[in-house]
């Protein structure tokens, strides 16, 4: 039996044991490919989103040729996750061309998608080449909501029916919802729906700073963050798994999941760390993926965090990333009082002693 199978150390074991090893020879594991910045809906804080007279002024979104030939050097690099998101992926009339072709290469693969286009011939067509996973954002638990977050009447309902199909056909699928002052009232709702599908959520209030040329105003639609009563909090502490405080680290790089084997390849071409750290971005051709690879990869090695991190008291309770770093504060090497605020937010729901 192999030293390091799946037989004899189960599938979770075994995906660990690759990414150990592609983290330690600089091999990418998972990559994104953010297909478009089109999308059908138009959310008022969506960090990404384009409409298509604004495409020319920034790129052009690479052909299904193009990304099919990326894909192929990945599969032979040995890479073995792929996302594919957007905007919305399912707007591009060839996205069944790309996404075959990645399934058929052997990725596994999750879809990114706000769920409302999927119908019963697309599932149809979907059920003989399944994803692993599918993830639909959710933005409420009301076609109310989606008009006042996403500008679509209709959007719960369809959403909703796109559930049910995905569930007939036996399809994975979890839930991320982005919360903002126009739903924040809807959390509940949300959550009940999930609970009641059987459908894994996590949800996300913390809005991202607009990139690649997108203009949406997200800060202005950010909730305020307030603590919930004390035993909400200890339910709280009980389900997060010692998600906080984390082991010190003095390498913003490290608390980075993508760092040595990760990468999105947004929808112009650009080769980064992440969907929010532009810089640095190393433009990527066919035939050469690699090649950029290693030349993004000798470029983050060169990124320092804040210095004001390494004697912050709540360092342990920071959420900080480069790309994090980067969106909030036009850099990933400086801070600001309210990416700051969050880090002391978290160090009071997770650590702060609590009165019994």
């Amino acid at each position: 039996m192999p030293d390091c199978g799946f037989l004899e150390f189960g599938l979770d074991e075994y995906m660990s044991q690759i990414r150990k090893a592609a983290y330690e020879r600089k091999l990418p594991f998972k990559g994104v490919f953010e297909l478009t910045p089109r999308c059908n809906f138009n959310c008022n804080m969506c960090y990404v989103h384009l409409k298509p007279d604004e495409i020319p002024s920034v790129g052009r979104e690479l052909s299904a040729g193009e990304w099919i030939s990326i894909a192929e050097e990945l599969q032979r690099a040995g890479m073995i996750e792929l996302t594919l998101t957007g905007g919305e992926p399912f707007v591009r009339r060839d996205f069944r061309e790309i996404y075959e072709a990645v399934h058929d290469m052997g990725f596994l693969i999750q879809i990114f998608s706000n769920g409302y286009l999927l119908d019963e011939e697309m599932i149809s067509w979907l059920v003989k080449r399944p994803p692993r996973v599918m993830r639909f954002t959710l933005y409420g638990a009301s076609d109310e909501s989606y008009q006042s977050v996403c500008g679509i009447p209709d959007g719960f309902t369809r959403v909703k029916r796109s559930v049910e199909l995905l569930r007939e056909a036996g399809i994975p699928l979890y839930l991320a919802a982005t919360v903002t002052k126009e739903n924040e009232s809807d959390l509940e709702g949300i959550y009940r729906y999930a609970e009641q599908n059987r459908l894994p959520i996590i949800h996300t209030s913390s809005l991202i700073n607009p990139v690649r040329g997108a203009s949406a105003d997200a800060k202005s639609h950010e909730i305020e963050r307030q603590l919930p009563p004390t035993e909400v909090i200890r339910q709280i502490r009980a389900q997060s798994r010692g998600k906080f405080p984390r082991k010190p680290c003095t390498d913003f790089l490290k608390v980075c999941g993508n760092y040595r084997t990760g990468f999105c390849l947004t929808w112009n071409g650009m080769l980064q760390l992440c969907a929010f750290l532009s810089e640095p971005a190393v433009p990527v051709q066919p035939g050469r993926f690699m090649e950029c690879w290693e030349q993004l990869l000798g470029r983050l090695e060169l990124l320092r965090q804040p210095e004001e991190c390494r004697s912050c008291k709540y360092e342990q309770y920071c959420e900080r990333c480069p790309g994090l770093l980067y969106a909030e504060n036009g850099g990933c090497d400086r801070i600001s009082e309210g990416f700051c605020r969050k880090a002391e937010y978290n160090y009071l729901l997770y650590g702060k002693p609590l009165d019994n």
